[in-house]
């Protein structure tokens, strides 16, 4: 299967989309969306799918800025659906801003993690990258306190019987922000310290490190070496939660581009190639679907790759389906489902193997890791 087979493979929807995952645009960009327009007619479930994928606002943009004429049903939805997430995401920058004010009071320092500090400072709009939360790092110390401080400004713990007893205190908590412009904001207060599978992605975070300057000076961000690492590694967890209807959103395709770009004359791209190797895997094989910018060729050190086969397939089974769903097809089809090997796309992503190795993950390695996380959940529920 040449390239154009492979690309004729995947969805239409899903391969405009694809396209679309970047914030800045570009002459070979603009040349290929143009092209792929004129060959695409499934306009009806383009505004759906973008929405799904977080891509609606992004994709509105590309379209604008290129100059290219939808369908008004498709143009009407897709500004639509910008007009509501810039209402949505300012806010969760006025949430955000009024967190700082408490926050710098209280002597306590956040870091912020992906959609707004994103979407502040990759994208030439911040309504382009949805979100859907308020995601901040603390340090153990200051975690009960910052869950009473906000508390105490009317925020509402969920559960709202949350622990507070130190060695009982999970690494995530939750809070609902008071209404503001009919909005609830969730926030998501999460703690490094504890030692978990989820908490593995923010290693090597550090709260000081730069202060978000459109906030104020107790929201902070990582910076963009430790971004991108963090968005591989939680891009890379989810995906043993996603599924064909809940897929991994291209949002987060668009999140790890657009930062490389846009830093890429300053990144040590040979020590990230050494120390993560997940993480150029990942490029790859999203530039197999958007094309990189011609001023960047021989800066990012990547190779050129067609898309892998399989792209947007997830596994079956556990655990991206619950343990009772085997009344639905039966103990043999879900198990077989559960130890069938992944699409070659999900092991690339996942593991960072090349074409050659994927048989010997999707055969061996996943299902001897499928094992390991059944017998883990099993002694969890002793």
């Amino acid at each position: 299967m040449d390239h154009t087979d492979r690309f004729d493979a995947i969805d239409p929807a899903y391969r405009l989309l694809a396209l679309c995952a970047r914030a800045g645009g570009h002459p070979l960009f603009h040349e290929q969306l143009a092209s792929r327009v004129e060959r695409f007619n499934d306009w009806h479930k383009l505004p759906p799918q973008a929405e799904l994928h977080g891509m609606a606002p992004l994709l509105w943009h590309h379209f604008r800025e290129a100059g290219i004429s939808l369908p008004i049903e498709t143009e009407q939805a897709l500004r639509g659906l910008y007009l509501r997430h810039r209402r949505h995401n300012q806010t969760h920058m006025h949430v955000l801003r009024e967190i700082n004010v408490l926050f710098e009071r209280a002597g306590i320092r956040a870091l912020l993690l992906k959609g707004l500090a994103l979407a502040c400072q990759y994208y030439p709009d911040p309504a382009l990258r949805p979100v859907s939360d308020i995601d901040l790092l603390l340090r153990r110390e200051d975690l009960i306190p910052a869950l009473d401080l906000l508390t105490s400004a009317g925020f509402q713990p969920r559960p709202p019987h949350a622990s507070r007893t130190p060695d009982l205190i999970p690494g995530e908590l939750k809070v609902d922000s008071p209404l503001r412009a009919g909005i609830r904001v969730q926030v998501e207060l999460h703690s490094p310290s504890v030692r978990s599978e989820a908490d593995e992605e923010f290693k090597g975070l550090e709260i000081a490190a730069h202060p978000l300057a459109v906030v104020g000076d107790a929201v902070y961000v990582p910076n963009p070496w430790n971004t991108l690492q963090y968005l591989s590694r939680h891009l890379r967890r989810h995906l043993f939660a996603a599924t064909e209807s809940k897929p991994l959103p291209l949002k987060w395709t668009a999140d790890m581009l657009s930062l490389a770009e846009q830093n890429a004359e300053t990144l040590d791209w040979v020590s990230l190639s050494r120390s993560d190797p997940i993480l150029i895997a990942q490029l790859e094989i999203f530039y197999s679907l958007t094309p990189m910018p011609d001023r960047l060729k021989g800066v990012i050190p990547i190779r050129q790759i067609s898309p892998p086969k399989g792209v947007n397939q997830y596994p079956r089974g556990w655990p991206q389906q619950p343990f009772s769903s085997w009344r639905r097809v039966g103990w043999l089809k879900f198990l077989q489902q559960t130890f069938s090997p992944p699409s070659e796309w999900w092991l690339r992503l996942y593991y960072g193997v090349g074409r050659r190795s994927v048989v010997w993950y999707g055969r061996i390695i996943y299902p001897l890791q499928i094992l390991k996380r059944m017998l883990l959940t099993l002694l969890q529920r002793q």
